[in-house]
């Protein structure tokens, strides 16, 4: 036997204790992707500063900050929608579509976590292959890996975390039997175990932390490749640019012969 519908006013749905818990939820949302566009803000100038990349030119390591910017902009547009929630279900049911206020904020509510996972790691890792193949080489991600093992893990916890989302977020199905019967990351926050059939347990600070440790890698991948670069001038071709290490100003007021 289904329960009753029962209706509920929009002035009365937002002085519930229901949307008031709701706010607060997703203001803690709003406030940690807040803190990583800031946190995303502070590692594209210091790859700005420490590289020394003039305006005219347009360069990946510089450049892939304005993808995770955008990246998480569309998350926080998707937070506000979950907030206005009453007037989306309204317009739904008046274009006739039959939903139910619940039913549609469980549905909005995983579609913005499933769906800022999807987003965040499919840019780190659209990122990381541009490093490989235009930029460093194959292989350069694992030797990054060793490098800075704890910041890989979280990226690839992420990554396990889009990829079960298909499976209701579990890990290795009876039927796969190419995957390991569990996965075991150590991270900053302690050691994390993921068995097989069990459904990986998450947070959104844990979202926070491994998105985080995500721009972080992706600022260390830009920083380790300093010296030579091609690079996009704006209105015209690539040129290959070359770090010097001397002022070339300071040589012709010494008049160095530079065919010498």
């Amino acid at each position: 036997m289904t329960k009753p519908i029962k209706y509920i006013s929009k002035q009365d749905f937002h002085k519930g204790k229901y949307y008031l818990k709701l706010d607060r939820h997703i203001n803690t949302c709003l406030s940690l992707l807040f803190r990583l566009l800031e946190f995303n803000s502070e590692c594209e100038n210091e790859v700005k500063a420490k590289l020394d990349i003039e305006e005219h030119l347009i360069d990946f390591r510089l450049e892939q900050f304005g993808y995770y910017h955008q990246t998480l902009l569309s998350m926080i547009y998707d937070c506000y929608s979950l907030i206005n929630v009453y007037d989306v279900n309204s317009y739904m049911r008046a274009s006739g579509i039959e939903v139910t206020l619940g039913h549609l904020f469980e549905n909005q509510r995983s579609y913005i976590t499933f769906n800022g996972i999807v987003k965040m790691s499919s840019i780190f890792e659209y990122c990381r292959k541009e490093y490989e193949q235009t930029i460093s080489g194959k292989g350069y991600y694992t030797k990054m890996k060793e490098k800075y093992s704890q910041l890989a893990n979280s990226l690839e916890l992420l990554n396990n975390f889009r990829n079960t989302i298909h499976s209701n977020g579990k890990w290795n199905f009876p039927f796969e039997k190419t995957k390991p019967d569990k996965l075991i990351y150590h991270l900053r926050e302690g050691k994390q175990e993921i068995k097989s059939g069990e459904p990986f347990a998450y947070d959104h600070w844990q979202l926070y932390r491994l998105i985080k440790d995500g721009i972080e890698l992706h600022k260390q991948l830009a920083l380790s490749n300093e010296a030579v670069r091609i690079r996009k001038v704006r209105g015209t071709k690539n040129i290959i640019a070359v770090k010097l290490n001397f002022d070339i100003n300071e040589l012709l007021e010494k008049n160095i012969n530079l065919n010498e």
